[in-house]
């Protein structure tokens, strides 16, 4: 039997165990491609991490591969990143997820029906490099409270605040079983933008920031501080075409309120498709900032808290102060052709 030279990472629990026949046909199609990968599989509370820097220690391969959503995409990008042999093995992709930021900036579909043409991509091997984000989270002292790598994007404010109402709704969904059975997916995070747009509460959303993007300041009254890697953000959102993933700069977006959120990410979500069809040029929204270094200080009322924070769609700690650094051209990737 051949030695794998691939690594599968991936969950077979996902989606109550039918996930599994999934990895299965990955596994088929990748050795038929003429590249045998073994399953690693994920582990829960972030240790994911750890063991693909394990596994890329124990064993000789050339590519470690991603299955399932951007949350799996970030763990194990990471678990290569902090691995000594991250210049010598590439990082490859299976998009699985709902939102699928990370594949669809390279032009990657999710599901079954993609999966063959996925596996087509990680056998022609084309390369390109992929930035990558350091934060760490601090309380007003300046005490370092939270820390972590992101690929993606890290928000302050609605967005995250839109994420943090999802999870609830999942949970709820999760518990009730079959008579929610098609509230999922992109139905799940449609609830959940709605309910956070129309809610008369404005605490969570609504912030001051001194920001500090390569040593240019400004503070801004804002109801989102976004800060990209890549391109496509909440599943489709647009928010800069002309965003380089490889340059060594983050794209930082301030949107002072809801309805220019709204109004910027309903033109966003067309950029996409318009742009393919050759309707727009590919343009920089007015504002947008580029930094290797971002610094935030968030300006907390007594009593109060600082903004919801995500990072790379997940839920993280809210902090006073926010640090953010960019690793340029840190991960080899494989990306599709054109």
């Amino acid at each position: 039997m051949t030695a794998p030279t691939h690594i599968l990472v991936a969950n077979p629990m996902a989606q109550s165990g039918r996930n599994a026949a999934r990895i299965d046909v990955a596994l088929r199609l990748l050795r038929g491609a003429g590249l045998p990968a073994r399953l690693l599989p994920t582990e829960p509370g972030g240790r994911t991490v750890q063991a693909v820097r394990d596994a890329l220690a124990e064993e000789p391969c050339r590519c470690v591969i991603a299955m399932g959503g951007d949350g799996t995409f970030r763990e194990v990008a990471e678990g290569l990143l902090e691995s000594p042999r991250r210049d010598s093995v590439a990082l490859g992709m299976l998009p699985a997820g709902t939102a699928n930021n990370h594949g669809r900036s390279f032009g990657l579909r999710a599901g079954q029906g993609a999966l063959a043409r996925n596996v087509r991509v990680l056998a022609v091997g084309r390369e390109t490099r992929l930035d990558a984000g350091k934060l760490h989270a601090m309380d007003g002292a300046g005490r370092t409270i939270a820390r972590a790598t992101f690929f993606d994007s890290v928000g302050f404010g609605i967005g995250a605040a839109v994420i943090a109402a999802r999870n609830v709704d999942r949970d709820r969904v999760r518990r009730l079983g079959r008579p929610l059975a098609l509230y999922r997916d992109e139905l799940v995070y449609a609830g959940a933008l709605v309910r956070t747009l129309a809610s008369s509460r404005s605490t969570d959303v609504d912030f001051v920031a001194d920001v500090v993007a390569d040593g240019a300041r400004y503070e801004a009254r804002l109801t989102e501080l976004l800060i990209r890697g890549t391109r496509v953000y909440a599943g489709g959102w647009v928010v800069d075409p002309t965003s380089r993933h490889d340059d060594g700069l983050f794209e930082v977006f301030a949107f002072p309120t809801r309805r220019d959120w709204l109004r910027r990410a309903t033109f966003g979500l067309s950029v996409g498709p318009l742009a393919r069809a050759g309707l727009v040029a590919p343009a920089a929204p007015p504002g947008t900032r580029r930094a290797s270094r971002i610094d935030v200080h968030f300006h907390v009322p007594e009593g109060g808290a600082p903004p919801p924070c995500q990072l790379d769609g997940e839920e993280f700690p809210r902090a006073e102060r926010a640090s953010i650094e960019v690793i340029a051209r840190a991960l080899r990737l494989i990306v599709p052709d054109e």
